[in-house]
Formats: C-alpha cells, sequence, structure tokens
C-alpha cells in the first residue's frame, strides 16, 4: 500500500504504516443537493441458473443462503410436508415435450402471493436432459400455460438452475439442465405476478433433449430460506437513542463513552486511521449531521482505518484499564457503484488487537490481522524490551458481486470477519449473519456488542491464563438482532480486553478493488447499554 494515498493520523496495522497527519486539506465539506433514492424492492426465493445460483451448500450462492438439507435441497410435498414424497406432479419422460399438470400448485402461489418455484426430482439413476430458457430452438424452452377466465397466458421461464450434491461450484444451466437420481436437481421459476384470479388450468412444458432410458420425471415445490434486507417487517428494538432525537445530546448520556458523526476526522477525534483521498464530509440536511463520503479507489485495498481508541498505555506498556463489555453503533450507506466479483470487503467492527504501546502514543499491533493469529498472551520482548499483547480483531464483512445476471447483485451478504484464538487457520474466520443482507441506496443502522471471555487459573509468571469459552458478539441490523454467539475467546490475559472501535472499511484480501467504490458512514456511538437505531423524529 502506498502510504502517500492516506490521510490523518497513524495506523497500527499491517506493515504499521504511518500517515500525514489530518490537516482536512484533502477532505471536502460539502452538503447533500438530493435525497438518496429510494432503494429498490427485492423479492424473496428467487435463485439464478448463470452460475452464481444453487450448489450443494447453498439456495443462493450469491447471498451464501444455506439449504436446510445440504445435498439435494429443500422441497414440500403436494401434502406440504418438508422433503415428502408426494409429488404435485409426474410424467414419463421420453425425447421431446412433457406435459406436467401443475394446476393446484399454481392455484395455492396465486392464492397466497408466495411463489416459490418448481422443485424437479427424478428416480432414475441416469440424467434427462432437458432444454434450458436460452436453448436455440425457442420452441423448446420451458414454459407455463395458464388457463383463467380471462383466457390463456403463456409465461416464459425466468430461472431453470440445476445443482449436483457432488460439487460446490454452480452451474450455468440457462441453455440446458439435467436431472438424475441422487445426482442432479433442477429449480424452475416463472413470473406469475400477473395472474390475479383462480387458475383452471397450469401446464408446465418441457423438451428432453437426451437420455438413456425411458423414466419418470416428479414435481415438488421448492422450499428455499428467506432473507431479511435489514430488520424487513420485524419490529425494531429502540434503545438509549431513542430518548435524543437525531442524536442530539446523547453523547452526555452516562452510559455512553462516545458520539459523534464526520464533521472532524482529525486525529483530535479519531486517534488513529486515515481515509483515502477524494474522501468527502457531507452535511446531510435531513438529519443535521455530517457523513463521511468515503471510497475504495480503484486498484487499491484501504479505504478507510480510523479508529476511535478506548483504552490507550502507560508508560510502562501496559493498558491504562481493561474494557470488558461495549456496545458499537453506527450508520453505513453503500453507492451505486459498490460491490466487487473479486473479493469480499472488511467492514467496521471491534479492535482487541494492542501489541505494543509506542512513543507517539498508540498501539502498534503485531496479530490479530493480515493473516497473524491472535495468541491472547501478555509477553515479553526482551530484544525491544516491551510488553506485547498478541490480541484480536473482530471486523465487520461484506460480500460480493456476481455480475453474471443474478436478481439479487444489488444485495450481499454481511457478517463478521473474526480473529479469535479458535479459528482455524491464519487468516480470521468468516461469519455470515444468518439471513442478513444489505443493499444500495439506503442507510442502515448496524450496532455490535462483545464481552470478552473471562479467563482462569493456573496463571503463570506473566499473568496468563487459562481462556474460557464465553466470549460474547451480539450484531442488530437496524435494530433487529441478527447473530448471537456466546462461546468466542480472545484473551489469556486480564489486562487484555477492547482497544477501540475500528471504523475499517478494506478489499479483500490482498487482490485490489476492480472500481471506484464508494460508502458512506455516519452517527458513531460507543456505549455501555444498547443504544439501538437513531429518533429521527423531532
Amino acid at each position: 500500500m502506498d502510504r502517500r494515498k492516506f490521510v490523518a493520523g497513524t495506523v497500527a496495522g499491517a506493515g504499521a504504516l504511518t500517515f500525514p497527519a489530518c490537516g482536512g486539506s484533502t477532505s471536502n465539506t460539502a452538503t447533500s443537493s438530493a435525497p438518496a433514492r429510494p432503494p429498490p424492492e427485492f423479492r424473496q426465493f428467487q435463485t439464478w441458473d448463470g452460475g452464481s445460483g444453487p450448489n450443494r451448500a447453498f439456495w443462493s450462492r450469491k447471498l451464501l443462503l444455506p439449504w436446510v438439507n445440504s445435498g439435494r435441497g429443500d422441497w414440500l410435498d403436494a401434502k406440504q410436508a418438508p422433503q415428502g414424497s408426494v409429488p404435485y406432479a409426474a410424467g414419463k419422460v421420453s425425447l421431446g415435450p412433457l406435459k406436467l399438470d401443475v394446476t393446484s400448485l399454481v392455484n395455492r402461489w396465486v392464492r397466497s402471493g408466495l411463489n416459490r418455484g418448481f422443485y424437479l426430482r427424478s428416480g432414475e439413476n441416469w440424467a434427462f436432459t432437458f432444454a434450458g430458457r436460452t436453448h436455440g430452438v425457442v420452441s423448446a424452452r420451458p414454459q407455463l400455460l395458464v388457463v383463467s377466465r380471462s383466457g390463456t397466458t403463456v409465461i416464459e421461464c425466468s430461472c431453470n438452475a440445476m445443482w449436483s450434491p457432488s460439487t460446490y461450484k454452480s452451474n450455468d444451466s440457462r441453455a440446458t439442465f439435467m436431472v438424475a437420481k441422487d445426482n442432479q436437481f433442477a429449480a424452475l421459476q416463472f413470473d406469475i405476478s400477473m395472474l390475479t384470479e383462480p387458475v383452471q388450468s397450469a401446464t408446465l412444458s418441457l423438451t428432453c433433449l437426451s437420455f438413456k432410458y425411458f423414466g419418470t420425471l416428479e414435481v415438488f415445490e421448492l422450499n428455499p430460506p428467506e432473507f431479511r434486507n435489514g430488520a424487513g417487517a420485524l419490529t425494531k428494538r429502540s434503545g438509549l437513542a431513542n430518548k435524543f432525537p437525531f442524536d442530539r445530546g446523547l453523547s452526555a448520556h452516562p452510559s455512553v463513552v462516545f458520539a459523534g458523526d464526520f464533521s472532524d476526522i482529525s486525529r483530535k477525534r479519531w486517534q488513529t486511521g486515515g481515509v483515502a483521498p477524494i474522501t468527502s464530509q457531507v452535511k446531510d440536511p435531513n438529519t443535521g449531521s455530517t457523513y463521511l463520503r468515503g471510497l475504495i479507489p480503484r486498484g487499491e485495498t484501504a479505504g478507510c482505518t480510523l479508529e476511535r481508541t478506548i483504552v490507550g498505555g502507560t508508560s510502562a506498556g501496559v493498558p491504562v484499564k481493561t474494557e470488558t463489555e461495549l456496545y458499537g453503533r453506527y450508520y453505513v450507506f453503500l453507492e451505486d457503484d459498490w460491490g466487487s466479483e473479486v473479493d469480499a470487503n472488511k467492514m467496521p467492527g471491534w479492535d482487541g488487537r494492542f501489541g505494543w504501546w509506542n512513543s507517539a502514543g498508540h498501539w502498534e499491533n503485531t496479530t490479530g490481522n493480515g493473516g497473524s493469529r491472535p495468541t491472547g498472551l501478555k509477553v515479553r520482548n526482551a530484544k525491544a524490551n516491551r510488553w506485547e499483547y498478541e490480541g484480536a480483531s473482530m471486523r465487520g464483512h461484506g460480500g460480493t458481486r456476481s455480475n453474471d445476471g443474478n436478481p439479487y447483485d444489488d444485495l450481499f451478504w454481511i457478517g463478521s470477519y473474526m480473529y479469535h484464538l479458535d479459528q482455524e487457520g491464519p487468516y480470521g474466520e468468516s461469519i455470515r449473519w444468518p439471513g442478513i443482507v444489505v443493499g444500495k441506496g439506503r442507510w442502515y443502522c448496524i450496532e455490535q456488542y462483545i464481552k470478552m471471555n473471562s479467563i482462569a487459573g493456573p496463571f503463570d509468571e506473566t499473568g496468563n491464563g487459562v481462556a474460557i469459552k464465553d466470549g460474547e458478539y451480539r450484531v442488530w441490523v437496524d435494530g433487529v438482532q441478527a447473530y448471537e454467539r456466546t462461546n468466542f475467546r480472545w484473551r489469556r490475559h486480564p489486562e487484555m480486553g477492547i482497544q477501540g472501535f475500528w471504523l475499517n472499511w478494506y478489499h479483500g484480501g490482498m487482490v485490489p478493488a476492480p472500481r471506484n467504490m464508494h460508502f458512506r458512514m455516519d452517527a458513531v456511538v460507543i456505549a455501555r447499554a444498547y443504544v439501538g437505531p437513531r429518533n429521527e423524529r423531532l
């Protein structure tokens, strides 16, 4: 990384880079000229046949939404029994057209408004190959023929995805797809949103292109997982912020350690870190706050490393205190150019790396990011004559684009990138907050609670003990709990705890961003009690 590409403070990170002090000269303050465009609405249950759809583990590889039953996937039978054996329709397969009566299932979708799609399976060991929705022979493509009181509607297939329990690969099955017992399964979807009245008949038309022997094809209802965009329709939990409209005066609350926007990005407010060039501070007339319009530049990896340090060090190089339990809340907005098909990205979260306390007055980490796994120990560096703390980081994590036409390409899975004592390899553990996605063009409130693990004896001469698996991490997105885990281990020494809240935006990995990617941040709060979403009513 070119250290000239950042401004503000000092970063205690990989390579311990030092950036010039921030004077505000490379950061512009502006007023938002127009409100953000409303975010698009996304329908549930859509998958894709272009390569980022289902595989043996996931219903949607794009959003990393897992099957309940890995391998074959999930379905409902005609009695609405999960993984049941009674098909909605069945037909004998030979070369050429195959007609299947799916009236009862389509009527069910029209009545409920929940169109999950068709799940196809076969009892035969050999594969049936069917024409897909982009097959060269138009008449061979899958169709749904629907007859109602208003007439006949021919609906083209929007997706014919295929997967195999034998591989994690997601197939591009747009032209052809296969179905075979225990080895190939297919999901077919049709947009029936134009159907508003009871269906008299519905016929699924397929064309078999090749097979080894005759056999039977069965039709069930797909039963894919659902996701939540932010809070979805769930009730938000309010907290400390509810009594302070637009967070005004919140910083004076006795439970609040820090509260502020980005009207000041100097070292005075953010003790360490920097921001990429062309970063702006924008006054939002809707909230009265100033948000950071950040950037991960094309060809670079880092976009922001600002950190609010909670625990500093003494002249002896040990923490001045130990913080073991805190809540951290911030707001995030992903702009239209956000998203990389190359790699995922790091996002804000907690920092417990520590390392050693330098003469400039900040921590220089030695472990806990960049592939250096933590030990949780306090150790003496005899050569440098100093104490070092081999701690961990607990950042956020965001998903990738697919760029293959997936209908969910503007949505991203979100989670944690967690360094801890029990991670499998040198790099942090990627943890998905289950069923939670974020999109572009709207603000999300993300709050992360951490409680450090306890430590038991025996203790060595330095004071390192045994790390107990009782460290806690909880997350709320838009005021609705999104994640909980209560068995983390981060530390072995009681002087270690929470170092600070790390507003880290980083592409990858080591591979640089393929394009400019803009994000916004606002309304950071660190507190000893749950903060909750901002009260935006005066």
